[in-house]
């Protein structure tokens, strides 16, 4: 509803207008466009006024915005109002007549907001006050009562008086506005009312020439309205009347005869010629069909068929008099009756192809389903047959499956009994725990869908004894209680005692814990809510069991199919599945066979209610010996938790993590199975929803993400979605962990941006062989990334290099001639000057071949590689640096020292450099740890640092030219960058990766050349 006049709001530009300022400051935001405020018939919403006066309040003051209120009273809207108020109002008049209107008891000012509501009070001679309130569903507006307060301080001038005195107090939804007119304002000059009274006509007829004109300017913009609407009728009526003509018929030669006269006949054309040409399912159809004379003036157009196809063309002919807008308007109107009657026709003349096709096809498929009856009628000898297989088949799995399971849970106990007096840890009983609550789960769905299949075969057979069905109930209710909390709700029971019944107890039980477990999954938790009652009573000689909660409830289609067999509602609270869709259905199957009924029910204020009726035993038919009513089925059986789920955990690696793997299930005792597994070589972070695991890759930003589908919060295939859109994981792998083996589940998966697709249950061996190669595929995909990012360095190193080059030879050259020139004791072995000499000559030798290593390299000519000890290698660097590793305790753990084949300066270098950086993050009194190793073919140096590490969110970022951690001045952001391009190009590899919760930098490369 548009509650503001646009009348009101015309001050504002005028003032604009005057400080030289566009109106866009003023609109910003308010969603209409300039020309909609210039125009004084329109309107606006309450909520684009809020945000107008916002705008307002800050290109105006508060007392600049109550002297525009005031000005107001001078606008031209208000002209007659000042005519005839001078002439018969008194101010207070004036102010009462504002707030009076009998129709809508609202104020007179609601013509310019209709949101309001004014209430006057006369305080006395000279003193009155006026409320103004918005309506509820506004929202409140300073600005606005300003505006308000300035118009009333004004009102006065209206007729003639001085401005009163105007004091705004807030109430609620409004302000009260306690007026204090000047002295004598309830006195009327009768001199000055009568010249009001002379002058008055005059001045309203001025206004009444001026309205005159604008009402004839509308009229006769009406006229040309009415003149147009007149064109458009006979248009229409003309195109009725065509096509009712050419709508009488199907046939398709018929209908264009039709069309063809039609426009000459009643639309007037000269002449028309319709022709198809087009094939509709194999039918090929050509027509062509023309009426009347005459060439002048064609007007075409292409006829179309459903879908935007083109079936044919469409020529007319005017008359040489004719106005040529009017017959294109015309056709316009006419051509869609048109297509649709070819349409309609084509289509009939399709069918009727059809048809007799389909004549011929069935006296053939008569033939061909004789010869099925007799077939079928040997199949059904089959099925017979095939039935009583059947029925030793399910014996053989009752026995086969039940005897399995058994066994597996005898061994649990027994392995459990045998633990506690060994004094294990709690690894081996958390182990029992999570084969036993497997094993339990799969005994409870066999024995569901062996009752399933016993009572579609024969009668359901009940163990049928007297027990209390209210300790039964009981009994189930406070089981359910911790898994109820855990999954934030709360679970309440309201028993009528006494209660007996002649039922089998596990049957009921069963059937009350599906019931329970239904609405403990799908019965959302919310604050101060998330209730479920278990209600048992008797009525009229039965027991009805009610199980309320006041979850989402049940869709209106799904409630005469819901005790069906494998249906299956929306997914529930804790879960991205729904069920196996059994539960009801046993619920109904084992109820009837006790003689009672089951239904569902809308809660009364949200919500299911789930019920059961069973007989009772008659009154004085208690048994001396009745059997206990104890609850076997957990929670756990139904895959219900019981203990508050676990927070993320991270598994890390005995040695170097090969990477960080992040895992998303749901399952406790599968996930860390699961992160166990992997644990051997990665670093794994355990995650027990799709959230919590979207939280640790923005944190962690891991190598690759193993997830499960079905999960709270969001689902395997969300996560996947989202975790490819984070900056820092786009190029990790996401391996998804499935029961679904269904294409369109994998496709979801594939569009999500998964990579590949492991079965559940899974070997180990495949699980982590699968990793590996995505692992692999991801480093080769980065080592092309990087090798693009470092290609743009060649050109800065080795101009580098070659401005090196000079200097370094010049000191290699200078260092014979100096040493010629001091004299033979300055210069002596183990003299300080023999030692310095020593040292720059070594020095200048190697910047020297550094830098025409580098200038080969980064031409593309191979590297000169020769064989050279690893502990050589790293004495040299270790010697070159001697002055950065002043108070550092470097450890060697040197597990191979052979040969390395590589040009030895550049892998100096690269060593030289990951020394330094090690050296530094370690500070005085650290150490820095060499670790050399032989994996394969391949020579392993990795260096560790007693510093704080590389953070996570910068270990991808420090091999980028020019980043650094360092201060400014103390390092070029290019050692690194260099460093990997370095073992790029000898075939190997450099990354982090973490040990014991360091930073390890590993360095890899081939044993040979």
């Amino acid at each position: 509803m548009r509650e503001v006049s646009c009348r009101i709001l015309e001050m504002f530009f005028r003032e604009l207008d005057k400080k030289g300022a566009p109106a866009s400051l003023l609109l910003d935001g308010v969603g209409y466009p300039l020309a909609h405020f210039k125009d004084k018939h329109e309107r606006i919403e309450w909520s684009a006024f809020v945000r107008l006066m916002e705008n307002a309040q800050t290109i105006w003051t508060n007392d600049e915005i109550v002297a525009m209120g005031g000005a107001w009273i001078d606008s031209p809207f208000l002209r007659h109002i000042r005519l005839i108020a001078g002439t018969l109002f008194t101010p207070k008049q004036f102010y009462k007549w504002l707030a009076s209107d009998k129709k809508r008891d609202r104020g007179g000012g609601n013509q310019m907001f209709t949101c309001t509501t004014t209430t006057y009070r006369d305080q006395g001679p000279n003193l009155l006050s006026v409320e103004v309130r918005l309506d509820d569903h506004c929202e409140p507006c300073p600005a606005f009562f300003l505006l308000t307060k300035g118009g009333f301080e004004d009102i006065p001038r209206l007729v003639g008086k001085p401005k009163a005195t105007v004091t705004m107090v807030p109430i609620e939804q409004g302000a009260r506005f306690e007026v204090s007119l000047p002295p004598g304002s309830d006195r009327v000059n009768p001199l000055h009312r009568a010249v009001r009274w002379i002058t008055a006509p005059a001045a309203a007829a001025r206004e009444l020439d001026d309205a005159h004109e604008t009402l004839r300017a509308r009229y006769e913009e009406l006229e040309r309205a009415r003149a147009k609407l007149a064109v458009q009728a006979a248009q229409l009526r003309t195109a009725h009347t065509v096509n009712e003509l050419i709508q009488t018929n199907l046939d398709l030669d018929l209908t264009l005869e039709a069309i063809a006269n039609a426009l000459v006949t009643e639309a007037g054309f000269a002449g028309a010629r319709v022709e198809l040409d087009t094939e509709v399912d194999g039918v090929k159809i050509r027509r062509a069909v023309e009426h009347g004379a005459g060439r002048a003036l064609p007007l075409e157009r292409v006829l179309d068929r459903r879908g935007g196809h083109p079936s044919g063309k469409l020529v007319v002919f005017a008359h040489a008099s004719a106005n040529l807008e009017e017959r294109k308007e015309l056709l316009s109107f006419i051509v869609p009756s048109i297509e649709m009657a070819i349409d309609n026709a084509i289509s009939y003349l399709v069918v009727e192809e059809y048809r007799r096709s389909l004549e011929v096809r069935v006296d053939e498929r008569t033939a061909e389903l004789s010869q099925a009856r007799d077939a079928l009628a040997g199949t059904v000898r089959d099925l017979e047959q095939a039935k009583e297989v059947r029925d030793r088949i399910f014996a053989n799995i009752n026995h086969d499956l039940r005897s399995p399971l058994s066994l597996v849970l005898l061994g649990i106990d027994e392995a459990r009994a045998q633990a506690s007096a060994g004094g294990h840890d709690g690894t081996g009983k958390r182990t029992l725990d999570a084969i036993e609550h497997g094993a339990r789960r799969v005994l409870r769905m066999v024995d569901e869908l062996l009752i399933l299949a016993e009572g579609r075969e024969t009668d359901v057979r009940l163990a049928m004894a007297p027990f209390r069905l209210s300790e039964m109930v009981d009994a189930v209710a406070e089981a359910w209680k911790p898994a109820a909390r855990v999954a934030g709700l709360t679970l309440e029971h309201q028993i009528e005692q006494g209660l007996l019944v002649h039922a089998d107890p596990n049957a009921i039980e069963r059937v009350l814990a599906n019931l329970v477990s239904n609405a403990v999954k799908f019965t959302p938790a919310r604050a101060g809510r998330g209730v479920i009652v278990v209600h048992l009573a008797s009525r009229d000689g039965r027991a009805r069991l009610e199980v309320r909660d006041d979850g989402p409830g049940i869709a209106a289609e799904l409630k005469p199919r819901l005790f069906g067999r494998f249906e299956r509602g929306e997914p529930s609270r804790g879960t991205a599945i729904s069920g196996s869709g059994l539960g009801l259905s046993l619920v109904k199957e084992l109820t009837e066979a006790h003689g009672g009924s089951v239904g569902v029910d809308d809660g009364d204020g949200g919500g299911s209610v789930f019920w059961v009726e069973l007989p009772l035993l008659e009154a004085g038919a208690e048994p001396e010996a009745l059997t206990a009513a104890t609850a076997r089925l957990r929670p756990t059986d139904y895959g219900v938790a019981t203990t508050e789920p676990e927070r993320p955990t991270i598994y890390e690696p005995p040695g170097t993590a090969r990477a960080t793997i992040l895992l998303a299930e749901d399952d406790p005792d599968l996930r860390d199975r699961t992160a166990k597994v992997l644990a051997t070589d990665y670093r794994v972070l355990a995650a027990p929803d799709g959230l919590a695991a979207l939280e640790l890759a923005m944190v962690h930003a891991p190598d690759l993400l193993v997830t499960d589908i079905a999960m709270p919060g969001i689902d395997g295939i969300e996560l996947t979605r989202r975790f490819r859109a984070l900056p820092r994981t786009r190029m990790a792998p996401v391996l998804v962990l499935t029961t679904f083996g269904g294409v369109g589940d994998k496709l979801a998966g594939f569009d999500a941006g998964a990579i590949d697709y492991v079965h559940k249950p899974f070997e180990p061996a495949e699980l982590r062989a699968r990793v590996r190669s995505q692992l692999a595929l991801r480093a080769l995909a980065l080592q092309l990334l990087e090798t693009e990012k470092l290609a743009a360095l060649g050109t800065l190193s080795a101009g580098l290099a070659h401005e090196i080059r000079n200097p370094a030879n010049g000191i290699v050259n200078a260092v014979g001639p100096l040493r010629a020139l001091l004299p033979p004791d300055a210069i002596a072995p183990e003299t300080p000057a023999a030692q310095l000499l020593d040292v720059v000559e070594h020095c200048s030798r190697q910047v020297a071949l550094l830098s025409r290593e580098l200038l080969g390299f980064k031409r593309g000519v191979e590297p000169k590689r020769k064989p050279v000890e690893i502990e050589t290698l790293l004495r040299r660097v270790k010697s070159t640096i001697r002055h950065v590793l002043e108070g550092i305790e470097v450890r060697d753990r040197l597990d191979y020292r052979g040969t390395l084949h590589c040009a030895e300066p550049l892998v100096a270098q690269v060593l030289t450099n990951l020394l330094e950086n090690g050296a530094h993050a370690a500070g005085r009194g650290g150490w820095v740890e060499i670790h050399t190793a032989l994996e394969g073919e391949r020579v392993v140096i990795e260096l560790t640092d007693s510093g704080p590490g590389v953070p996570e969110e910068l270990q991808e970022r420090i091999f980028e030219p020019f980043f650094t951690t360092k201060p400014a001045g103390k390092g070029t952001g290019l050692g690194l960058s260099t460093a990997r391009d370095i073992i790029l190009r000898h075939g190997g590899n450099l990354e982090i990766r973490r040990a014991a919760g360091r930073t390890v930098f590993r360095l890899d490369m081939p044993l040979a050349s």
